[in-house]
């Protein structure tokens, strides 16, 4: 399940055009399902308010990536520089703190979580 539309995304602000958004709308929804464990998206069904604060946690995760892809032109560097040309490349790196800010703004949109959606523990 796609957690925002493109509508939703450019309400919240969102600047890249439909053909950027698309792919990095599916990879943030993947990182919503693995944070609450594949309940949002049956909870976002029913529960509204819930269903707009992870349409703004995605929105907000979507920029996080695609401020990420901007900072290096070369996949998967983590840096590179022009003179004497070097390049950095990260081995998971990246890409776990993009899934741990990912975490954060999940928990930040869904508040104090009354529906235990980010809850690790056994029910």
């Amino acid at each position: 399940m796609l957690y925002c539309t493109y509508t939703q995304y450019q309400a919240n602000g969102g600047t890249l055009d439909e053909a950027a958004f698309t792919p990095l709308c599916v990879r943030a929804s993947k990182l919503i399902d693995r944070y609450t464990f594949g309940r949002a998206e049956s909870h976002a069904q029913a529960c509204t308010s819930c269903a707009e604060a992870l349409a703004d946690a995605c929105a907000r995760i979507i920029d996080a990536m695609s401020a990420a892809q901007n900072v290096c032109a070369v996949p998967c560097a983590s840096s590179v520089s022009n003179d004497g040309f070097s390049v950095t490349f990260a081995s998971g790196a990246l890409s776990e703190r993009l899934a741990a800010e990912a975490q954060g703004i999940l928990a930040n949109a869904l508040g104090n979580d009354p529906h235990g959606l980010l809850y690790r523990g056994c029910f």
